[in-house]
């Protein structure tokens, strides 16, 4: 499935010295490939091992309050009126004291399909620097694309110094407005415009090299310097022509390099949307297809769990399995996360209080059992999502405006105590969806409504 903004080679082009190359740089199209058939099957059966309540230890702890209402102040952003740079503090109250800033607020939709309504569920970084979100076309529908950046890539387009950049680049194009069908075949036009210097500078940049590699600078003759010569001039007056063309509208090419800079995966089953998660272990993409927000009805029911490439965004392949607990029940996943060994962790509310379990989830193993230690008391209400924090080895568990996190060490054993709980707790009053982390420990929180991205001023314990 494709967005209407249509391929085409953004070139930028440098005249260097005499017998140097001219450089092309071309951007790909933004293009949602095909829904994937004939996705591999791992059937895993029950991998839980069972426990009992009277079996765990619980820690009697003292927590910070988030949001603890599910009320939350929502405002709508649009060209007239931008997303600001938002700021919100940690409460006295919290372990550490940090601020979340505004990174980069997400677009109405990446234009994959008309249901879009920036709705973000999930964020997650790998470890190579490049960052994912799930854009989710609605409860009705449990579907939704991935959407992958280079953060580095999207900062030296400019994401570092205006955090509504891709916002206004798919707004720009958006093809479901009047406006958005206009710059699209404004965008058309252009690129017919760029075929024939295009075509010119591949001629003679074949020229140039075949000179080249036929004369050495040394022996070269006049000949053949005339001919250099006149080579350059044309390069030159390419990129002149080049260069006219794109200052005719700044805007298009430079919100088309932006939206072209974004990779999409197949249209997916992302269920609720909020466990997409990185597997450092084996480089893979994680996503939980919970079509519900309980556990599993029956027995018979399978939880399914999709696996995919981080190069390719395509599934790889999907894991079923149940997870029977006492006579009846069949847990469901609705948070996941990996640490950097690929051990596989998720959460539940525990009462008043928060549990983990532990595990593996790859093509190798399929287990999971319950965290012997639990925390008796959170700080939110709803269980937005767990992640895992690569600089101090620690596991978080997500509410609104409050960040609960655990080694997994102690985790795994069960011999945290009440001291080593850390909380990060704020007032946005937001909906508080997703947390990642960078390799250096700084979170990045994903927040509705509007859909935003906001980095920690400091790296998080």
């Amino acid at each position: 499935m494709k967005t209407r903004l249509k391929p085409v080679a953004l070139l930028l082009f440098s005249f260097i010295s005499m017998l140097c190359l001219t450089q092309v740089v071309s951007a790909d199209v933004l293009d949602a490939p095909d829904p994937a058939n004939n996705i591999s099957q791992v059937n895993a059966g029950n991998v839980l091992k069972d426990y009992t309540q009277k079996n765990l230890n619980v820690i009697d702890n003292t927590t910070p309050k988030g949001n603890m209402d599910r009320k939350y102040i929502e405002r709508t952003i649009d060209e007239n009126d931008p997303g600001t740079v938002e700021s919100y503090s940690t409460t006295p109250d919290s372990t550490q004291q940090t601020t979340l800033q505004t990174k980069l607020y997400l677009p109405d939709g990446f234009n994959v399909t008309n249901y879009q309504h920036g709705n973000f569920q999930s964020v997650t970084l790998d470890d190579s620097g490049n960052m994912y979100f799930i854009e989710s076309n609605g409860s009705d529908t449990n579907l939704g694309v991935i959407v992958k950046y280079n953060l580095a890539d999207l900062n030296k387009l400019g994401a570092g110094s205006d955090p509504m950049i891709v916002w206004n680049a798919f707004n720009y194009f958006n093809p479901y407005t009047d406006e958005g069908v206009q710059h699209n075949q404004q965008y058309e036009d252009a690129y017919e415009q760029l075929k024939a210097p295009n075509v010119d500078l591949k001629k003679v940049k074949s020229e140039v090299q075949n000179l080249q590699s036929t004369t050495s600078k040394k022996d070269a003759t006049k000949a053949n310097r005339q001919k250099l010569s006149a080579l350059e001039n044309q390069l030159e007056t390419d990129q002149k022509q080049i260069k006219r063309i794109k200052q005719q509208n700044p805007d298009l090419f430079k919100y088309a390099a932006v939206a072209q800079a974004a990779q999409l995966s197949p249209q997916v089953d992302i269920g609720h949307g909020q466990t997409l998660s990185f597997n450092p272990q084996n480089k893979h993409l994680y996503i939980v297809e919970d079509n519900t927000l309980t556990d599993l009805k029956t027995r018979d029911q399978n939880n399914t769990v999709l696996e995919m490439t981080t190069d390719s965004l395509k599934p790889l392949r999907q894991y079923n399995f149940k997870m029977y607990h006492g006579d009846s029940g069949n847990l469901q996943l609705h948070t996941l996360t990996f640490d950097k060994q690929g051990n596989a962790y998720w959460g539940r509310k525990n009462g008043l209080g928060y549990m983990f379990f532990y595990g593996r989830l790859d093509q190798h193993d399929v287990q999971f059992q319950a965290a012997p230690t639990y925390f008796k008391n959170r700080g939110g209400s709803p269980n937005q999502g767990v992640s895992y924090n690569p600089a101090n080895d620690r596991l978080y568990y997500v509410t609104d405006d409050i960040l609960t996190s655990i080694p997994t060490q102690s985790v795994r054993d069960g011999s945290f105590t009440a001291n080593d709980i850390h909380y990060t707790a704020f007032t946005s009053k937001r909906e508080c969806e997703s947390l990642t982390f960078d390799q250096q420990g700084y979170g990045y929180q994903l927040m509705l409504w509007p859909a935003e991205i906001l980095k920690s001023s400091t790296p998080l314990d």
